[in-house]
């Protein structure tokens, strides 16, 4: 077990660590919110951190949590307006991929970027992505996913 000693990662008040574990060359880290009534919300920082840990290990339900209801999700091939369409969507993609690739992360208040390398079992091989977040009460309310498209799409048409 490798256990992470980065200041960044997600914890403090009302959070439990597990520490980085690694499963088939992936290294994970989970963060749990206790939900106790009152207790301050995921900052921008956490929630983002937090749902791209759980999609990228194929937690769906975990990463559900952190999307708002009325999700306005924008990429380069697809368009969601609600949380749980764009999770079926995230779903299948999640089961091409071997794995991912964090390269950079930014955060501010209400927002965060993401860039990333998506390892997909596909032609398309390695995909560059850059994902925008807009995080408010501690949802995800919008994401941009911008990556160049053009071979999952010759393989979407065939």
């Amino acid at each position: 077990m490798i256990r992470s000693t980065q200041p960044w990662l997600p914890g403090g008040h009302g959070h439990a660590h597990v520490p980085l574990i690694s499963t088939s060359g992936f290294f994970h880290r989970r963060c749990y919110h206790s939900g106790i009534e009152g207790e301050k919300s995921m900052d921008t920082k956490q929630v983002v951190t937090n749902y791209h840990d759980t999609w990228t290990r194929g937690d769906m339900a975990a990463a559900r949590l952190y999307l708002a209801d009325d999700l306005d999700f924008q990429g380069s091939i697809d368009t969601f307006h609600r949380a749980d369409d764009f999770i079926v969507g995230l779903t299948m993609f999640q089961s091409m991929i071997r794995g991912v690739t964090l390269i950079q992360s930014y955060f501010s208040k209400h927002g965060a970027a993401l860039l990333y390398d998506c390892d997909t079992m596909s032609p398309a091989g390695m995909v560059r992505t850059a994902e925008f977040f807009t995080v408010n009460d501690g949802k995800i309310r919008s994401i941009r996913l911008i990556f160049d498209a053009t071979e999952l799409r010759k393989i979407m048409a065939g």
